[in-house]
């Protein structure tokens, strides 16, 4: 408690002089120092006898002052010294050799519970550690979860104004029976010795603050991490950031003690803190907690400070669609338990909608939910809801057309923005570099840099090139093996011929790329078998070459590369500005969808995990894949009548989005209800699924809001 009530206890500012500092030599000692010299000084009391010490009163304040650096040796080394003199002055230094090497010892072998030892003889004995060491002993706490196991007395809850000491009772260690009061928990006892012995750092503000929230004190955790940003906002030397995980332990008490509020200014500020990344299961915490609390029902009070904040409503439905919106711009899924989560708290939160169903008519916005337990599984809903019935259901969408079964709402394909285009196009040019030396290895003679220099070329001639711009982009290697695992299976030229004549016969101009072996007349298969191409093949690889359209990527490059950017080049010469897209209702009969194109099977699992931004993945393979199937070549036969079918891969966007929902004609005339209907992807429910949420709000309410 004593290290709470003083401001030089915040470790954010170095002490300056107190009126009950310490001076010698032109430097006055710190708060900090003046305490740890204070429990050395009881702790030599104790650990020499009573006799000795009376006789050698001036070498125990010798002992006490030679601590006061890691390195620090005695001022007079040449004065003559008593035994027991230099036992004291090599005691500190044999110390702090034993617990730098028991803070290492647990950092390499993930144990904790040695600490619980070492940290209270660092107290007992007034020990200042070195930087190096208490640093080990802030990574130790911070990474092995002893703030949930393990916490001792700090020795603090009869010390007068010494936190390491007792000076009424010569610092005799408490019985753990009668420190249970005044618990700390080790992790925020090191966090603050850490900050007052030397700089702050966004580790150990993260232990004080989850320390602070988990005694209530969101308030206090709340000061002393904005002292803290405020310090490193004003040295334009520091390199911290402060990470959700420093702010997530407050907005969570703020949450549990139903201060709306004040939680929801702090997320605004995590929103704008370099450095925090929100997470789906920080917006289910707001939303939920919001919900509970009952701030998204038509008649609820207005959150206090909300429209200073820069929303345009303070509460009800239309508040919810504000945060939805926000949450959809920064996350793209939620997990099964956070789906249950927001289920509850809307059954929680409209349940007095829910008193009065059984006399409800379209007039009146009604709730069915019920409460369910939190390990449950959420069934499907197939069951049309009223458009003033309350909705929150897991709900399987029309493959074909993205609607909604309970909402009747219809899901969007999102395309990707210009400047997403450009973002994709510059990952794909540093991800080249990164999965060069994997995919094909060094070799002598090669640069960092051959592979984003070679696609760079690629890029170069796509924006170059004149005539007509590409709208299809072939994966060669994919149409060349498609259905092609049978005994006399091979890398088919007739397969890929029969798929560009069908694009140009349906207005497509395609362009064919194609590792670079598989552009010679021989070569090993991925079979691992000789391959030798007929005449045939070898005539239609030159025509396609001769034409334009085969594009052979650089040899040990990944072709994979390049027809990804291929399908987000601007093609600058060719294209003119022109928009290539084909709409829905195209008079020719085009496959309608952004172009170009791209025309493969493959899943891209691995692009998936390795690109930088996953939503600019998404979207990119939502809007420009197009899948395919056919009926398999055998050498140059196939059957009789064979056709190219192709299918987007998505019809819909798999990510957050709002939509609003159709009026229902059957409602009452007075019954004006709109509502938009939140569609959540759920990580571990099929690629169809969502749970959907839908506040109803009569439209004069919400144009008044």
């Amino acid at each position: 408690e004593a290290w709470k009530s003083e401001k030089w206890m915040t470790g954010i500012s170095e002490s300056s002089g107190s009126s009950d500092g310490e001076t010698k030599g032109g430097k006055t000692d710190s708060r900090f120092t003046l305490e740890l010299k204070a429990q050395r000084k009881v702790f030599l009391s104790k650990l020499f006898s009573e006799e000795t010490l009376s006789s050698t009163s001036s070498s125990v304040d010798s002992a006490v002052d030679s601590d006061d650096t890691s390195s620090e040796q005695s001022e007079s080394p040449n004065e003559a010294l008593t035994l027991e003199e230099v036992d004291r002055n090599l005691f500190y230094d044999v110390a702090r050799h034993i617990m730098g090497t028991l803070g290492r010892y647990c950092a390499r072998r993930a144990r904790s519970s040695p600490m619980e030892v070492a940290w209270w003889k660092v107290k007992e004995s007034g020990l200042l550690l070195p930087k190096d060491i208490i640093s080990t002993y802030l990574y130790v706490v911070s990474t092995m979860g002893m703030a949930d196991s393990i916490g001792i007395g700090s020795g603090a809850s009869s010390i007068g104004s010494y936190p390491f000491s007792d000076s009424k009772k010569g610092g005799d260690m408490k019985d753990e029976s009668e420190s249970k009061e005044n618990k700390f928990l080790i992790p925020e006892e090191v966090a603050t010795y850490h900050d007052l012995s030397s700089k702050p750092t966004e580790s150990s503000i993260s232990l004080r603050v989850k320390a602070l929230a988990s005694k209530g004190d969101a308030k206090s955790g709340e000061m002393l991490l904005e002292a803290f940003k405020k310090s490193i906002e004003a040295d334009e030397s520091s390199k911290e950031l402060i990470r959700l995980r420093t702010y997530q332990p407050i907005l969570k008490q703020y949450c549990d003690m139903g201060e709306i509020s004040a939680a929801l200014s702090l997320f605004k500020r995590m929103q704008s803190t370099p450095g925090v990344i929100l997470e789906p299961e920080t917006y289910v915490l707001l939303l939920a907690s919001m919900t509970e609390n009952k701030y998204f029902c038509d008649n609820s009070p207005p959150i206090e400070g909300a429209q200073d904040l820069g929303y345009r409503h303070s509460h009800g439905p239309a508040l919810f669609d504000e945060l939805a919106s926000e949450m959809a711009a920064d996350a793209l899924e939620i997990s099964s338990s956070s789906a249950v989560r927001l289920y509850n708290a809307l059954a929680i939160g409209f349940n007095n909608q829910s008193e009065s169903n059984s006399d409800s008519d379209d007039t009146t916005a009604v709730s069915t939910l019920k409460e369910v337990h939190p390990l449950m599984s959420m069934p499907l809903t197939r069951q049309h809801a009223n458009s003033n019935e309350l909705v929150a259901s897991r709900v399987s969408l029309d493959r074909s057309t993205g609607t909604c079964p309970v909402t009747d709402a219809q899901q969007r394909l999102i395309v990707l923005e210009p400047d997403q285009r450009k973002q994709l196009h510059s990952d794909l040019l540093d991800l080249s570099t990164e999965q060069f030396v994997k995919f094909a290895g060094k070799k002598a003679g090669d640069h960092d840099n051959r592979a984003r220099e070679q696609l760079q070329v690629f890029s170069d001639w796509l924006d170059k090139r004149e005539g007509e711009p590409f709208t299809a982009v072939v994966d060669g290697a994919n149409i060349g093996y498609y259905m092609q695992s049978f005994d006399k299976g091979r890398f088919n030229y007739h397969q890929i011929k029969f798929l560009v004549d069908t694009l140009e016969e349906r207005g497509e101009n395609p362009l064919v790329v194609i590792p670079n072996k598989y552009g010679y007349n021989e070569f090993y298969s991925s079979k691992r078998e000789h391959q030798r191409l007929d005449q045939t093949e070898r005539e239609i690889m030159r025509d396609l070459l001769d034409s334009g359209k085969l594009y052979k990527v650089p040899p040990r490059c990944l072709d994979d590369f390049y027809w990804m950017l291929a399908s987000v080049s601007d093609q600058t010469t060719s294209r003119k500005g022109q928009d290539l897209s084909v709409s829905n209702d195209d008079p020719n009969g085009r496959f309608p969808g952004t172009r170009p194109m791209l025309i493969t099977n493959d899943q891209m699992r691995d692009h998936k995990l390795e690109l930088l931004e996953q939503r600019l993945f998404r979207r990119w393979y939502g809007c420009h894949i197009v899948n395919y199937n056919f009926t398999a070549f055998v050498m140059g036969e196939s059957v009789a009548n064979n056709e190219v079918g192709f299918s987007p891969a998505d019809f819909f966007s798999r990510e957050i989005q709002g939509n609003q929902c159709p009026i229902d004609p059957d409602q009452d005339e007075e019954a004006d209800w709109r509502g938009h209907a939140w569609h959540f992807p759920v990580s571990d429910w099929d690629l169809d699924e969502r749970f959907v949420i839908r506040i109803p709000a009569k439209e004069q309410q919400k144009d008044s809001r």
